[in-house]
């Protein structure tokens, strides 16, 4: 490994402390365990004063709090930037002070331009692409996807993933006696929950629904249940052998893990027409039109041909949290 020390820049609330990192979300995590075999990470974060659910332990003890004296240092480091976020920006314009060739990357996994726009509209938008705009003019991109709005034409493209070998372990024959639908993920406009939510609500149908990322355990009638958030991997796999179609809703996505995970478990997957670019690499994954008539259809098709469908979804290549890991460090390096 070369002599290389890096700098990484998270809006993530990260917890720091001798040989052990956290944060609430695993893919970032997964990132920094990727480059924990650098001669350094620095970290410019928010941080927590607690725990958070998902940990690395960090051997070499390689990790700290980016000092303010190194800013007359920072071309010592290479940058990694997670996500571009007011924060983000706001640190990378102090480092842009002290050294106008600042390098690195930022990674890129969601479309924020979308995500701008479902959460604030135009001015969002507009906001968002002024300061999109000012990062990608110095850093290089790295993107989860080619359909991400204003990538350029060089970039690299990466496979994000969380996939080990328990995801592969014990898979189980589901029941069809009548729809077990799933949504697992973040409860927000921009994942579509609301929208979907409506449409659900409209089949008259013998179905049953979970939601799992909700603040609270919750039940809407008999047949929608929400659950809370939760880190532990073993009851996130039993959600998704609990059910027989899984269900995306969002309005943006770049690479969900949820399409990774649900296809592990040979799961089919059900998404809407916004995010239909997901279905280019994989089999099993079906786009409806955000209505119930076409939504009850999908639903119908996948119920009826499940078998044909499961088979298709076992031929399916799911890249490994290894591989990515890889494929990360060889762009830094």
């Amino acid at each position: 490994m070369k002599n290389n020390n890096i700098l990484l820049i998270s809006n993530d609330k990260l917890f720091l402390k001798n040989d052990i990192v956290s944060s609430d979300y695993n893919d970032t995590i997964n990132i920094i365990e990727a480059l924990s075999s650098f001669n350094s990470i620095c970290f410019i974060s928010r941080f927590s004063k607690k725990k958070n659910n998902f940990s690395f332990v960090n051997k070499k003890k390689n990790f700290f709090k980016f000092p303010l004296f190194n800013l007359l240092k920072i071309e010592r480091y290479k940058i990694l930037m997670i996500s571009i976020t007011p924060f983000n920006f706001l640190s990378f314009l102090i480092l842009k002070i002290f050294n106008k060739k600042v390098k690195g990357y930022v990674y890129l996994r969601s479309d924020g331009h979308l995500e701008y726009f479902y959460k604030y509209g135009t001015i969002g938008l507009i906001f968002y692409k002024l300061i999109f705009n000012h990062i990608t003019n110095s850093l290089n991109v790295i993107s989860v996807s080619k359909h991400l709005t204003g990538l350029k034409n060089k970039y690299f493209l990466i496979n994000p993933s969380e996939i080990e070998a328990v995801w592969f372990k014990k898979r189980n024959t589901p029941k069809l006696d009548f729809p077990r639908l799933l949504y697992l993920g973040r409860f927000k406009k921009e994942k579509g929950v609301f929208s979907f939510l409506k449409i659900v609500k409209m089949i008259n149908n013998n179905f049953r629904l979970n939601i799992v990322g909700y603040k609270k355990k919750k039940s809407i009638g008999k047949k929608i249940h929400l659950y809370n958030e939760t880190s532990s991997l073993k009851k996130i796999i039993k959600f998704y052998d609990s059910c027989n179609i899984f269900v995306l809703p969002s309005y943006t996505e770049g690479a969900p893990k949820v399409i990774l995970e649900s296809l592990a478990r040979y799961r089919p997957i059900i998404v809407f027409n916004e995010i239909k670019h997901v279905t280019s690499k994989y089999r099993g994954i079906f786009v409806s039109k955000r209505n119930i008539k076409d939504f009850k259809k999908k639903i119908d098709f996948i119920i009826n041909n499940y078998h044909k469908i499961t088979n298709d979804i076992k031929k399916n290549k799911i890249p490994s949290k290894l591989e990515f890991q890889k494929k990360l460090r060889k762009i830094i390096l």
